[in-house]
């Protein structure tokens, strides 16, 4: 699309399309092309697309151009899970806004809450936060929401995962004001369209990528399948003396594997840096810095930074284990091939995960081959995807209940999918979250 169609013809301001080419963006994304003008038209959205696709500048471009300069009142609510995610879409709104005086701040947990306070204040026109630490504001009296004109839930399928759907459905019913509200999300469960029908007034939907997938000439996804677990780290450190990455991400599904495998890299004199939920903030906070400034070639890292992070220019993503399901499989990968740029996936298959693999592949419908490296592999073995696909219908199985969209725990207290406290998740307390604190998100 034109740069004329999408500035002059929505009648984005001069100041703000100088500002947008001055930063390098010159050509809007396609969630962007769509979002914006329904957003400036003061429709409510609910829009569905890939991580690394865009999403934060589709509702900040609208905020930027709707916000007042001198508003003394918060006026636009950004919703993330976490504070990573968080410190990213106030960067990104901050660089388009340059032109503007507009006062914004970040609330979140892993800060300190006096120094949010201050900031408040302040009178913010904008807030970007947390739902943990933005609830705890609210009963406290630190924040009025009356207002708001303006609410952006991001992310919205990583907040039911980390059990905030109530917190969410807190935060909405704080706001007296008559809003406009902008919904997105990768995925879209069932308790996420169900949040949009209650709260959302005929909101215009918006399907970018309905069926997750990410376009297969930007990203180039592979397996590897190894002779046996005891001899998957071997295949790993074969891989990446192979492939030898430039930005590459290592993702392990456990705290344990992640610390282990960065141990082995490590004493290897390969360059690497891990982050978990056992690090603190400031560790993580560290080992990112380092990632993101090139001074180290790769992180190993859990699920927690699948979700809304953006590194540039990651050229492989690595699954040490066969992720949990489709999403997470999307969530993954999508680290890379991000805004044009184009990237490699490899999975390492062993044992016992090779049925889940399989059912995992046969989910996401993407073009998935063996990775055919520049030399032979010491314990690499072929996939053997007719004796699985057998044994799934021998035992009756058009495929794992694992892979497919999911349900509500119905023997949890209250039917949650995740979690069977308060507010579900992988936490143990009010607002879940990885973090087990109430200040949500990871940490």
């Amino acid at each position: 699309m034109s740069e004329k169609l999408v500035f002059r013809d929505i009648e984005i301001d001069k100041q703000l399309i100088s500002t947008l080419n001055e930063a390098g963006i010159k050509e809007p994304t396609e969630i962007q092309e769509k979002a914006i003008p329904l957003l400036l038209d003061g429709e409510d959205v609910i829009a569905q697309s890939n991580t690394g696709t865009g999403k934060t500048l589709a509702f900040g471009i609208p905020i930027v151009q709707s916000l007042e300069e001198g508003t003394r009142d918060i006026e636009a609510l950004v919703l993330v899970p976490t504070r990573e995610l968080a410190d990213q879409v106030t960067k990104e709104i901050k660089k388009i806004s340059r032109y503007k005086k507009l006062k914004m701040t970040k609330v979140c947990g892993g800060e300190s809450p006096n120094i949010q306070k201050a900031s408040i204040r302040r009178n913010p026109s904008l807030l970007i936060a947390t739902p943990g630490r933005l609830i705890d504001f609210i009963e406290r009296g630190v924040v009025n929401l009356d207002w708001v004109k303006f609410l952006v839930i991001d992310e919205a399928d990583t907040m039911l995962e980390m059990g905030f759907i109530e917190d969410i459905e807190f935060i909405i019913r704080s706001i007296e004001n008559k809003h406009q509200t902008a919904l997105f999300s990768a995925t879209f469960p069932q308790p996420i369209i169900q949040l949009a029908k209650k709260y959302q007034d005929q909101a215009k939907r918006i399907m970018i990528h309905e069926d997750n997938k990410i376009a297969e000439e930007k990203l180039e996804q592979y397996y590897l399948c190894v002779n046996s677990e005891r001899n998957k780290q071997d295949l790993l450190i074969e891989l990446i003396e192979d492939i030898e990455p430039e930005k590459g991400i290592i993702f392990c599904r456990t705290k344990s594997d992640t610390k282990r495998i960065h141990k082995v890299l490590r004493d290897l004199e390969i360059k690497a840096v891990v982050t978990n939920g056992d690090m603190s903030q400031a560790q993580r906070d560290r080992s990112m810095k380092r990632f993101k400034e090139k001074r180290t070639k790769i992180i190993v890292a859990t699920d927690l930074l699948s979700r809304g992070i953006h590194v540039e220019n990651v050229d492989y993503i690595i699954n040490y284990n066969v992720p949990k399901n489709r999403d997470s499989y999307f969530h993954r990968i999508g680290r890379t091939a991000r805004i044009g740029n184009k990237g490699k996936a490899i999975t390492i298959v062993a044992g016992r995960e090779t049925r889940d693999f399989v059912e995992l592949k046969r989910e996401i419908k993407s073009k998935v081959k063996n990775f055919e490296g520049k030399q032979i592999y010491r314990y690499e073995v072929p996939l053997d995807e007719e004796r699985y696909t057998r044994m799934g219908r021998r035992n009756g199985r058009g495929g794992s209940p694992r892979y497919g969209r999911g349900g509500q725990n119905k023997n949890s207290p209250r039917g949650r999918r995740y979690g069977g406290n308060h507010s579900g998740g992988y936490g143990g307390n009010r607002s879940g979250g990885y973090g087990g604190n109430r200040s949500g998100g990871y940490g």
